[in-house]
């Protein structure tokens, strides 16, 4: 039999333990709370304490579910409650393995299975003075701790991550953190021909071409004992890669026209959301101009791959789009928990956007039918932002064809995902998305 479960107290620090995460806790708590699972498991229903109280959910079963441990493994089963257990947005039939970052929905209680670092900040919601950092994943932690690292250091910073995952923010932290007391500049080297970007970077003397009708200092000089983001350095033509590089080994720059070099302080950070070393195995970037800019490298997980954080991001977010403190409603906790969030934070926020305006005040925040249209917006805008190179799986997951695959494996998940070569997590996400339920598609 399992025991009711007890409030854990902390596992050692730096031991790995399974968990369930309370992401969306009743009002009252303002943080996330987590429980590491015990050896005998948790029984889930109403009026079982798991977290710092009982389960105090109507539409949960006394005895809704259960979790076992078997090794480092945790299977979840349904109890035969009348609403059903759902993972990822499928209902559970039959017992079934966890893995990292599945979402279970109980009754309107939504929870995620994780595996935590369990360091003891890992515990408690830290505050962050931008929500990009919010989290206690232990992929942000790393993050600020190479903040922390770097930013004294006169050394250039590259920072990786897809669109919308923070770059902008992490490098106007590394200036803040330097104790550099001049401006913070940022350029978009994506948004200029080579003769442009070479003038507004470097600068130029009047009469150097038609239109230059005064001298113009450039970014690396009005950036002056600051911070100078590079912003896409990879769309940096060929051509102008050369210049760069010379001005980062002698941190002197020749304006465009002109015949004396100049010296500069800045500091230079670059960022972008394509892999910089495919560009250069491709010929697209010199390597010796990555390997003068990569003296440091912060790269910035995607948020889904830190599922855990969307809850105080959530929070973060909500703060400022919705000051009222309204709650979210259970379909939209799973809604956002379970989509993949092509556009990260900053799909996030729109998709936040639009649920506050479209749910009426005085009123919890729901998945009404203009969330799910930004949703799926969301799912597609990521087309145009997405970097290049093979990010997708050999089959086709397109909605079409994912129903011709749930008939052919007769609805069994674990062997499409292994066909596909996704995880299961992932294709039980897409299958929520496409609205199919794999039930359907077994047999008696």
């Amino acid at each position: 039999m399992i025991a009711p479960a007890q409030p854990t107290q902390r596992p050692p620090p730096g031991v790995s333990s399974r968990a369930l995460l309370l992401p969306f806790p009743p009002p009252g708590n303002v943080a996330a709370q987590s429980r590491v699972i015990p050896g005998e498991g948790f029984l889930l229903g109403r009026g079982e304490v798991v977290f710092d109280r009982a389960f105090d959910d109507p539409a949960m079963a006394a005895r809704h579910a259960e979790i076992r441990l078997k090794g480092s493994a945790a299977t979840l089963r349904d109890l035969g409650s009348p609403g059903g257990t759902r993972v990822n947005g499928s209902t559970v039939h039959e017992t079934q393995a966890l893995e990292e970052g599945d979402v279970l929905r109980l009754g309107d209680t939504v929870l995620v299975y994780t595996s935590l670092e369990r360091a003891p900040a890992a515990w408690e919601e830290r505050p962050a003075a931008v929500p990009e950092l919010t989290g206690v994943s232990p992929s942000i932690e790393a993050v600020r701790r190479s903040v922390e690292a770097v930013a004294h250091h006169q050394r250039t910073v590259v920072v990786a991550g897809e669109t919308g995952t923070g770059k902008e923010i992490v490098a106007h932290l590394l200036h803040r953190q330097s104790g550099r007391s001049g401006p913070f500049v940022a350029v978009n080297c994506g948004g200029f021909s080579e003769g442009l970007l070479a003038s507004e970077l470097f600068g130029h003397v009047r009469g150097a071409f038609t239109g230059a009708i005064a001298d113009q200092p450039g970014l690396f000089r009005a950036a002056r004992g600051g911070t100078l983001l590079l912003d896409e350095v990879g769309e940096i033509p060929l051509a102008l890669q050369p210049t760069l590089l010379r001005v980062l080994e002698t941190w002197e720059v020749r304006p465009v026209g002109s015949t004396r070099d100049v010296p500069v302080d800045v500091r230079v950070v670059a960022a972008s959301n394509r892999e910089l070393v495919e560009l250069v195995q491709r010929g697209r970037f010199r390597a010796d101009l990555y390997a003068r800019l990569a003296q440091w490298v912060i790269r910035l997980p995607p948020l889904r791959l830190r599922r855990e954080d969307i809850p105080a991001l959530c929070r973060a977010l909500l703060a400022e789009l919705d000051p009222t403190g309204r709650a979210l409603s259970a379909d939209l906790e799973e809604a956002l928990l379970v989509h993949p969030w092509p556009l990260n934070v900053r799909g996030l926020s729109n998709v936040l956007s639009v649920a506050a305006i479209a749910n009426p005040l005085g009123q919890p925040i729901g998945l009404c039918p203009e969330v799910r249209s930004a949703l799926e917006d969301n799912r597609f805008e990521a087309a145009a932002a997405a970097p290049a190179g093979p990010t997708e799986p050999a089959v086709d997951l397109g909605q079409a064809n994912l129903e011709a695959l749930l008939q052919r494996f007769h609805g069994r998940v674990a062997e499409l995902a292994r066909h596909a070569g996704v995880s299961r997590p992932k294709l039980y996400r897409l299958l929520w998305a496409a609205g199919l339920d794999p039930a359907r598609f077994r047999g008696d």
